[in-house]
């Protein structure tokens, strides 16, 4: 049986992204990364997505020692289970509330 993929954004997610500083900047891991892939890749097909470049962020991976846990990296949303990104809105089924949360939207690095 082969394992589901989790798709996970990069910026914001595994990075201490703050907004954007050029694509040579790509910002330290966020503390705990490694054991999150970690336990995630133990269940999940983990593909890290993002709008940079993905040879960058194989490299930022490598570097880091994170790789392992990656079963690609790609600049385009995969199919997945569920989708790990810290500017998402979650669908309830409510398209009021959707519009409510985009109105006040923030990621987490953006709150006080």
């Amino acid at each position: 049986m082969s394992k589901k993929t989790v798709a996970v954004d990069f910026d914001g997610v595994l990075n201490l992204y703050s907004g954007w500083q050029g694509e040579d900047e790509l910002f330290q891991p966020r503390e705990n990364v490694q054991q999150f892939l970690a336990l995630l890749a133990a269940d999940y097909h983990v593909v890290i997505h993002s709008t940079r470049d993905p040879v960058r962020i194989r490299r930022w991976l490598d570097e880091h020692c994170l790789s392992g846990y990656v079963a690609d990296v790609t600049s385009v949303k995969p199919p997945a289970l569920a989708y790990v990104d810290d500017r998402a809105v979650p669908f309830t089924g409510d398209y009021g509330d959707v519009l409510v949360q985009l109105s006040t939207f923030k990621t987490h690095w953006e709150q006080p």
